[in-house]
């Protein structure tokens, strides 16, 4: 996926996934409605329920900020920029937090700066 289409998702189930499968490494194994997406974490299973939501729940997205070594996050006007920092800076927006983080973060996983 290039970066202009990660950039023009709409948040929702469909970024949700692409975000569970790339930042969490988590595959969809809809064992039930606690344990829909998995991933093994330090040799430990981890699950995710199907209504977890990253690019529309701040508090899922947070979890995606765990994973992340420094990031900001800033309001200008009516839009929300996440920058991650790493090799290099990178940065996405969103009409929430929640939507910027998560491209933020897809993108820095995935090297695709600008």
């Amino acid at each position: 996926m290039t970066r202009d289409e990660v950039l023009s998702m709409k948040p929702g189930r469909e970024l949700d996934a692409l975000v569970m499968r790339t930042v969490f490494k988590a595959e969809k194994k809809d064992i039930g409605d606690e344990c829909y997406w998995v991933s093994e974490v330090n040799g430990e299973e981890v699950c995710w329920p199907r209504w977890f939501s990253p690019s529309t729940d701040i508090a899922a997205a947070w979890e995606v900020v765990e994973g992340i070594d420094y990031l900001d996050v800033h309001k200008y006007k009516d839009r929300y920029v996440c920058a991650v920092y790493g090799n290099k800076p990178n940065r996405a927006e969103g009409k929430t937090v929640a939507e910027a983080i998560c491209k933020a973060a897809l993108l820095a996983v995935t090297g695709k700066w600008r």
